[in-house]
Formats: structure tokens, sequence, C-alpha cells
């Protein structure tokens, strides 16, 4: 019997009377294109000859690795984990691993990590991006990778995409807002500008309520009870009814408790906000959110990268696909 250090992919292919690409497939568990016969024979002669595939000399001469790079804007918002966590689900049953990166909040940063994904092995990328530009993801990459996107809408995409319902979402919680005597809305995010996800969103309240307050503030810096006072006595000097409407969940859940133990909100100021936890109803069981469902956002790209990848690792881009998972509102 042949030592199993000197047998190789080649070796399994020749003895199987098999393409190297057959056998690469049959370990990267892609038996679809398989008969049953050829997939038993080399399942056979791989225990004949106790073959232990070398990982790197398979990428080298196949040119697959079976690894997706999914990259998360902010690994810090639950929202990144969770999609990364879907996302994973479905590679796994595919036979990939997904290798996480985080782009820490900072578009620079974002880039040199494009950049570093472009140069390794990776078969594909699921990614929210920071950038707005189609052109400067391919540009950092510096190959043609399969991508698909979540979270967020580039300029002239080419890339799939899986997104939140954002503006429908933001437009029809403010209609049920005034519906309800809601006369004023501020809203709190981050800044808009650049990030498909906030404007949609912020669009969808002024399609309502013309007259928006927006505070646009940094999520790592901000004073909470400061703020949350300031906004109080505005309120109360206005003596409208006013809803405060947030468009990412660490925020609500840095800014929300301070206005419960004010005891600020009442009929006359009210919260809501784009959630992906339970955290803020647990602080108040009577508060209204918008639930996302970044498990099944980040579960569907991968399908969606999946069906990209042919048996062989070879990209088929095709044409843009954008599916939207709606959010709901309880």
């Amino acid at each position: 019997m042949a030592e199993s250090k000197k047998v190789n992919i080649n070796d399994i292919a020749e003895r199987a009377g098999v393409s190297i690409a057959t056998v690469s497939r049959f370990l990267h568990g892609h038996l679809e294109k398989m008969s049953d016969k050829t997939a038993a024979r080399i399942q056979a002669i791989i225990e004949e000859l106790n073959y232990i595939p070398n990982a790197s000399a398979v990428q080298l001469m196949t040119q697959h690795s079976g690894l997706i790079a999914v990259m998360a804007a902010d690994v810090d918002d639950y929202f990144s984990t969770e999609f990364f966590k879907g996302a994973v689900s479905i590679l796994e049953t595919a036979h990939y691993t997904g290798v996480l990166f985080d782009a820490n909040a900072d578009i620079d940063y974002e880039q040199r990590q494009l950049t570093t994904i472009g140069r390794q092995n990776f078969d594909g990328l699921i990614m929210q991006p920071l950038t707005a530009s189609s052109q400067q993801m391919q540009t950092a990459l510096t190959r043609n990778l399969p991508v698909v996107l979540v979270d967020r809408d580039l300029d002239e995409t080419i890339y799939d995409t899986v997104v939140t319902d954002n503006y429908v979402a933001a437009r029809d919680v403010a209609l049920y807002y005034q519906a309800h005597g809601v006369e004023s809305v501020i809203v709190i995010s981050e800044p808009l500008a650049k990030v498909s996800t906030r404007k949609e969103r912020f669009a969808g309240v002024q399609s309502v309520y013309a007259d928006v307050t927006l505070l646009e503030v940094d999520a790592n810096h901000v004073r909470s009870e400061l703020l949350v006072t300031q906004l109080v006595a505005d309120v109360h000097q206005q003596g409208k009814k006013t809803l405060v409407f947030f468009f990412k969940e660490r925020l609500m859940l840095d800014i929300m408790p301070f206005f419960v133990r004010k005891q600020a909100l009442s009929e006359d100021l009210q919260l809501t906000g784009f959630s992906d936890t339970k955290l803020a109803r647990d602080l108040d069981p009577h508060v209204r959110l918008i639930e996302q469902d970044p498990f099944l956002m980040g579960a569907t790209a991968a399908e969606l990268l999946v069906a990209k990848l042919t048996a062989d690792g070879v990209s088929d881009q095709g044409d843009a696909k954008k599916i939207v998972i709606p959010a709901t509102f309880s």
C-alpha cells in the first residue's frame, strides 16, 4: 500500500479513471453531477490508499478552496452577527466554510479587507458593505469574485442583493402613528449620506411627515442621558404628540433606557425603531418595533452565492437579482 504522504489527488484520479475535477467535486461533496458508481469507486480508492486530502494542494490544482468570505459592517451590531450565522447555516450544508471579516464601521479598513480577500483563494464573498460604490468594491477586490450583498444597495450594482423593505416599512410605520394622532417625528440615526438603508428609511418617513427632525449621531460616541434630557424638554415645550424613530437598534438600546428611567414615555412621547432582538421590548413591553430577520437575510444571500458557483467553483454572475425580505411591525 502506498504511504499516505505520497498519494495525491492525481493518483486518485488516475486510479479511478476520472478527471482531477471529478475527484475535487467528490472531496468537496458536490455529487450532483456524479453517478453513484463513480462516487463509490472514488471513495473505495481513497480508503484503499489511505488518502488524506492536502487542502493547499487541492486548492492549487483546482483553484477551489471551499472558503467563503463573509464581511460584516460592524460585528458590534446584532444584525451583523445574525446575518453571519444565517449565511454559515447554508454554506455548511453546501460544504463551504464561512470566514468572518469585520469592517469595524470604517470604510477605509473595509477597502483594505477587500484587497486581502481578493488576494486570497476565496471562492466567493457575502458582504454588508459600507461603500456605496460598485466600482470601488471591484477595484479593491482586484479580481472577479462572485459577490452577494446584504442589507445595502450600491449604485449601478452588478451584484445580487438581499435587503429589508426599508422604505415601505418606515412609511407604513409613519402612517400608523399618523393615524394614532402623532404630530411630530424625530429620527435618530447615524449619518444618512452614502448608506442606502438609512436614506430609504428616512424617505419613507418623509413621505408621511414632510417636516421631520433628523438627529445624526455617532453610535460609538452618544451622550445618551444629555440627548434624552434635551429631547424630553423640547417635546414638552412644543406640546405636540411626538414619535422618536430609531433607524438602528444599537442606538435605540443605548438611548432608550434613559427614557425609561426618566419615565418619559407616554401617549405624548412614544418610541419605535428597526430592531433585530427582543431587548428593546424587554425594556418596555408596550413598545412597537419594526423587526427584521437578519438570519434569514444571511441564509438567503448564501443560497444565492452557492447557486452562482458551479461544481468546479466557476462564477456564474449573470443578471443581478434583488430579494426583499419584508420586515414586520408589532
